[in-house]
């Protein structure tokens, strides 16, 4: 049996991922390698009593057995400290970069030792990467970085990941994250109270265009990525839907089923004083098409803000109806 290797496995990206292989079958076995095995375990609980995958959970590649080792196909490294509260202080940003970089490089070094050589080593990284634009960008007309402490961070992480090519002959995607929506978590979770105060948030002058994909299909990508053979390098995980910032929120909103709304200005000296360095990931305009994905026959399940929002309030009265019907 093949196995898929992932780390970070209680991230929210890895959550979706790792529930979403379970429910399709694909008869893999996945290997969870995680800092924490208790609190991993708990989460995934109902997963291990009543899935058909064999699911094993380590904190270090040494508790491999040969055999296992010699089968891992795909390592999916999710690994990272969140972000999105900010690079407040040195400390915070000495978190980041170990959490990711030193992590991966390590990661890979470890894998080389244990002598575990997946066909595909995925690897997450972020919009941040690139300088601000407002035109439309692909993978392969991609602005440069600017000179940011959050696009070196991203540089550096990007080139830990492809010595997988070198060190492990590999073939190394690099998912250039948008920001993933879910009611479970990610930009969405922490919209919802602001939107269910009757608010929505303009940022800076809200015309900035957002990168942005639902849990649910990230998680598809990532499946879709192990696939297809012919997909390397750095791939746009985005809808490539090129909607203003104020305008995806007041979309977004709409989930809380609010008639009407104030708008709750933020200037960008606020939200830069909030997030310091983090700030670039929802006050810059980053149009990014996902060329690679579209080109390889990848289909989004919600490529709209107002598709995404009609499912969920759908999705939200269909639960109503039946828990009516059942009092």
């Amino acid at each position: 049996m093949n196995n898929y290797l992932i780390t970070g496995a209680s991230g929210m990206i890895a959550g979706g991922f790792i529930q979403k292989i379970v429910s399709e079958h694909q008869y893999v076995g996945l290997i969870l390698l995680t800092r924490d095995k208790v609190h991993t375990a708990y989460r995934y609980q109902k997963l291990l009593e009543a899935s058909h995958t064999p699911i094993k959970i380590i904190s270090d590649l040494s508790e491999l057995t040969d055999n296992e080792a010699a089968s891992v196909t795909a390592v999916i490294n999710l690994a990272g400290s969140p972000i999105s509260t900010g690079l407040v202080n040195t400390a915070k940003f000495k978190d980041l970069y170990e959490s990711r970089v030193t992590y991966t490089k390590n990661l890979v070094k470890k894998l080389k030792e244990r002598n575990i050589t997946p066909q595909v080593f995925i690897s997450a990284s972020s919009m941040a990467v690139y300088s601000e634009t407002s035109a439309p960008f692909s993978e392969t007309t991609a602005p440069e970085s600017p000179k940011s402490k959050l696009a070196k961070l991203c540089n550096d992480w990007e080139k830990a990941a492809l010595n997988a090519h070198s060190e492990l002959n590999s073939r190394v995607v690099i998912m250039r994250l948008g920001n993933v929506t879910d009611l479970s978590g990610g930009m969405l979770m922490r919209l919802l109270p602001v939107f269910q105060k009757g608010y929505i948030p303009l940022l800076g002058n809200g015309e900035q265009i957002i990168p942005w994909i639902t849990l649910f299909d990230t998680a598809r990508v990532i499946s879709h990525l192990i696939r297809k053979n012919g997909i390397e390098g750095p791939v746009h995980v985005c809808t490539g839907e090129l909607i203003a910032q104020f305008e995806l929120f007041k979309t977004l909103a709409a989930i809380t089923g609010m008639k009407t709304a104030k708008t709750l200005r933020v200037p960008k000296f606020l939200v830069k004083a909030a997030q310091k360095d983090a700030a670039q990931a929802v006050l810059n305009s980053i149009a990014s098409v996902p060329e690679k994905l579209n080109g390889s026959g990848f289909t989004f399940r919600y490529r709209t803000a107002a598709d995404y929002v009609r499912a969920v309030r759908e999705t939200m009265e269909i639960t109503a109806e039946l828990q009516n019907s059942r009092s």
